[in-house]
């Protein structure tokens, strides 16, 4: 009984992984890796947090929230910073339940 009890907690913790969407609804934002970059992850927050965050992906509130969230995963600790293209908008991605930006991690 207590085998089957581990392996039911290990699934259910493997489907609340970091990139998934329980994750984005449970906890207000995901984290995914970009393909073919090491260092690049897109990040999604939950509109109902960036709401709480200002709307605004280039106010330093928002790049705070990111770096700790990275942090609190051991990614990117010496910090990250969104791609130039976030500045302008192009590469901000908006639906209705989050929004996404691309950046990376900073080098120490």
């Amino acid at each position: 009984m207590n085998r089957f009890a581990a392996l039911s907690a290990t699934l259910l913790l493997a489907s609340c992984s970091v990139g998934s969407n329980l994750y984005l609804m449970d906890s207000g934002y995901s984290i995914n890796p970009l393909d073919g970059d090491p260092a690049g992850y897109a990040i999604e927050v939950h509109v109902n947090q960036m709401k709480q965050l200002g709307n605004n992906v280039n106010s330093a509130e928002f790049r705070r929230y990111v770096s700790e969230r990275l942090k609190w995963h051991g990614i990117c600790p010496a910090g990250w910073q969104p791609d130039a293209c976030v500045k302008e908008g192009s590469c901000v991605l908006k639906t209705s339940r989050s929004v996404t930006v691309t950046g990376r991690c900073l080098s120490s």
